[in-house]
C-alpha cells in the first residue's frame, strides 16, 4: 500500500514538472515600441529587421530596425515605406540563404595517383 502512494506521488510530480516546462515565455510585460519613427530608412543601412506579431502582453504590431551602427529605433508596420522595406529585407535575406546554400558543394574524391609497377605493360611501337 505504502509502495503504490509513494509511485503515485512521484508520477504527479513528474506530470507536474513536465507540464511547467511547456510555459511560454513572453518576451516584455509590455510593448517594446512606445513610438515610431517617421523617417524613411535605407536597406542597406540595416543589420536586422525583426517583426514582432500581436500578443497578450501588447497588442500592437511591432517593427524593429537595428542599423548598422547598433542604433535601433521602431517602425510604424502600417506605412507603406515600412511595408516596402519589409519586403526588400525578406528578399535580401533569402538571397543570402540561396547564396550560402550555393557555396555547399559536396566534396569531390581525390584520385590517387597510380605508381609505374601497377600500369599494365604497354608495347612501345615504333
Amino acid at each position: 500500500m505504502k509502495k503504490s502512494g509513494v509511485a503515485l506521488l512521484l508520477g504527479f510530480i513528474f506530470l507536474t514538472l513536465i507540464g511547467v516546462q511547456g510555459t511560454p515565455v513572453m518576451r516584455n510585460a509590455r510593448c517594446s515600441c512606445i513610438n515610431t519613427s517617421q523617417g524613411m530608412i535605407h536597406v542597406k543601412s540595416l543589420r536586422d529587421l525583426k517583426q514582432f506579431a500581436p500578443s497578450p502582453s501588447c497588442e500592437k504590431t511591432e517593427v524593429i530596425a537595428t542599423m548598422k551602427n547598433g542604433y535601433q529605433t521602431c517602425l510604424n508596420p502600417g506605412s507603406p515605406d515600412v511595408k516596402k522595406l519589409i519586403k526588400e529585407w525578406e528578399k535580401q535575406v533569402s538571397l543570402k540563404k540561396k547564396q550560402k546554400q550555393g557555396k555547399k558543394h559536396p566534396k569531390t574524391k581525390k584520385v590517387g595517383r597510380v605508381k609505374k609497377s601497377q600500369r599494365p605493360n604497354q608495347k612501345k611501337t615504333a
